[in-house]
């Protein structure tokens, strides 16, 4: 082969090695390196979910709220209530308290006249009418005297403290003929002694008749 076409031609006579790729070359850029089996994985939203996620949250807080506002309003009513029937308690009692002490006041001076009114019809069939009418009188008086002082019979009242206490206070000096017993319930006994009553009215009465018999 001539000189001049050796120049052009290539050796193969001669084994040349390819060139190796180096991955460590620091001029090879770094989205060469970058794939999609490297990157992480979109994260799919789903937004008709979500929104009912949120909905059921809002749906539980506001049933809780409306749960909340509920008990302290029916707390509320349940307060009141009971205001309402103590204030009503007391002034039944109240009431209740003015009535029986009234009733037992105005017992003893219908049984002072109806009394007076009896022995005068009495006394009138043996004796003068205002000799009569004065005796009448004075077995009233007397007889009111027994009563006030207990010796005719007892009265009990029973109910509440407030109501006992208040029956005594209305009551007064008519108090010492009256037995007192607290209790839930309310009522009104009376125990009429009527052979106290005559006993201690028979020297009265024997006067009376020795007086007639004249």
């Amino acid at each position: 082969m001539s000189g001049a076409l050796a120049k052009y031609l290539k050796d193969f006579s001669q084994f040349v090695p390819p060139e190796t790729p180096s991955y460590f070359d620091l001029d090879t850029p770094v989205s060469a390196f970058e794939h999609d089996v490297f990157a992480e994985p979109e994260i799919i939203v789903d937004l008709d979910e979500e929104k009912r996620k949120a909905f059921a949250e809002g749906e539980v807080a506001a049933a809780q709220q409306a749960k909340d506002t509920n008990e302290k309003e029916l707390e509320a009513l349940r307060t009141t209530h009971a205001q309402e029937i103590e204030a009503m308690r007391m002034r039944y009692e109240e009431e209740i308290a003015t009535h029986l002490a009234t009733s037992v006041i105005s017992m003893k001076q219908t049984i002072a006249a109806d009394v007076e009114q009896v022995c005068f019809r009495l006394f009138g069939l043996i004796m003068e009418r205002d000799f009569a009418e004065k005796a009448a009188t004075e077995v009233a008086t007397q007889i009111i005297k027994e009563i006030e002082g207990g010796h005719a019979g007892t009265i009990k009242i029973t109910g509440p403290d407030l109501l006992v206490s208040r029956v005594r206070e209305a009551l007064g000096d008519v108090d010492n003929q009256v037995d007192y017993d607290v209790s839930t319930d309310i009522d009104v006994k009376v125990q009429m002694e009527n052979s106290v009553l005559m006993t201690r009215l028979s020297e009265f009465f024997q006067s009376v008749r020795g007086l007639a018999d004249e």
